[in-house]
């Protein structure tokens, strides 16, 4: 009998030993023929110099059925509304076996909300599974953090009356959004900030150490919203390669909380470097 081992975090970070009923009964989207066990040893032949990704894909396309996203050495199939499995595949699978390790270590070793949680792993990091996670949208950057991702706003806006636009002849507008009352008692200079300056900010400080930077009141901003202080914290002890762009971000859904996350906390510089740069 399958014997598989799982992260719980429902109260504390521990492992328990779970059946293959019960890994059933977990991830219930797929059919019943489907089984980890059988996908594992496909995966065993890579390691013995055979590129194993070709059956391992054909196998989760016969059983889990269409891949719901394929990047360039990895793909995404459902397996529940929570849970979803990543499977090397391609020319550049041994590139997507490093992201799963990757992923998977990044995870164990730093605690933080903004990483996709891990549930389970097969031996040779062929797969993993983790928490489904839908693309992020400008607006929930808003909706979540109170910011807008750009410099306009998707939300419902109004006029700020404080602030009146002498180029395009009009009054600005602004996300109508309860957080942004918390920054008017901020630098007026606060009030034209959006995400993906803050994180360009954060990345080029915090990851090539450079210093002479544009708007360094951002810190206070940064450590006045703990979605900002915990990606500069990342920043300073991680090696996630990127996390600036929108596509690299997506939305989980955590005790009914919806909470941004980094995708593809697996992809650092030494894959970049391995695989990517010809």
């Amino acid at each position: 009998m399958q014997i598989f081992i799982i992260n719980v975090f429902f109260f504390s970070m521990k492992l328990i030993k779970i059946n293959e009923s019960q890994h059933r009964r977990l991830f219930e989207g797929y059919q019943e023929s489907f089984s980890f066990d059988d996908l594992s040893v496909l995966g065993d032949g890579i390691f013995n110099g055979e590129d194993n990704s070709v059956p391992q894909m054909a196998y989760c396309r016969k059983h889990l059925g269409e891949p719901d996203s394929m990047g360039s050495s990895r793909a995404v199939f459902t397996l529940s509304d929570n849970y979803v499995l990543k499977l090397a595949y391609g020319k550049k699978y041994l590139a997507g076996i490093e992201q799963n390790e990757a992923e998977y270590k990044l995870f164990q070793e730093i605690d933080s909300p903004l990483l996709v949680k891990i549930l389970y792993h097969d031996r040779n990091f062929t797969y993993l599974v983790s928490e489904s996670v839908l693309p992020a949208e400008p607006v929930d950057f808003e909706k979540i953090i109170g910011i807008p991702y750009r410099n306009t706003w998707e939300q419902h806006t109004e006029e700020d009356e404080d602030y009146y636009d002498h180029k395009k002849n009009r009054y600005r507008t602004i996300g109508f959004d309860k957080y942004f009352d918390d920054l008017k008692d901020y630098d007026e200079d606060y009030r034209g900030a959006c995400v993906f300056e803050i994180l360009n900010y954060i990345h080029i400080k915090y990851t090539n150490k450079y210093d002479k930077l544009y708007r360094s009141n951002y810190e206070e901003l940064i450590n006045k919203i703990p979605w900002f202080k915990e990606i500069k914290r990342l920043a300073m002890t991680s090696t996630i390669a990127d996390y600036i762009s929108i596509e690299n971000f997506g939305v989980v859904n955590r005790d009914g909380n919806p909470t941004i996350v980094i995708l593809d906390s697996g992809f650092n510089e030494n894959i970049w470097k391995r695989y990517y740069i010809q």
